[in-house]
């Protein structure tokens, strides 16, 4: 048997979270970790030690195998949230979970980005990125949009050529 690897182990906490569409809130209550915590693993800030019941956790929640969660990188599904959406459907707290909107970085990255209207254009202000958005989930709060738009690595912006004011637009990346 091959060693725990902290590294990997977090990698794929990682990855399998940024797959799953949910909020930090919502999964650092299924690890029963502070968010404060869960922020430090996700960001490899700090060196903290994953508890064995912490990643046993975070594998239940993503249907993986602990040994092979510890010591390989694992390739995380493209619709991955749908495949926990039918792995966790007779589970009530892990199904209404899964069936709330998902995270706005989760929606920018794996809605937004392979939106046609979006992907089409030829750069869109953050009004009519909301309105793309809304589409999906009507109503959704979007307080921090220009902020997450900013940070996903499918989206690239710059100031709007015609306006006075620092208004940036937002087109997807090639």
């Amino acid at each position: 048997m091959k060693a725990y690897n902290a590294k990997i182990t977090t990698e794929n906490i990682k990855n399998h979270f940024e797959k799953s569409g949910l909020t930090i809130e919502v999964f650092a209550n299924i690890l029963e970790v502070s968010k404060r915590w869960l922020e430090y693993i996700l960001a490899g800030e700090k060196n903290y030690e994953l508890a064995p019941y912490t990643i046993q956790k975070a594998c239940d929640f993503f249907i993986a195998d602990f040994r092979k969660f510890t010591t390989e990188l694992q390739t995380v599904p493209e619709d991955f949230r749908e495949f926990l959406k039918k792995k966790h459907s007779r589970n009530s707290e892990y199904n209404k979970i899964l069936s709330d909107a998902p995270s706005v970085p989760f929606i920018i990255d794996e809605i937004l980005a392979k939106d046609d209207e979006f992907i089409s254009s030829n750069g869109l202000e953050l009004k009519f990125v909301k309105q793309i958005i809304w589409k999906y989930y009507p109503g959704l709060k979007l307080t921090n949009l220009s902020s997450d738009l900013q940070k996903s690595s499918f989206i690239k912006h710059r100031l709007h050529p015609h306006k006075k004011k620092k208004t940036n637009i937002y087109q997807a990346k090639k």
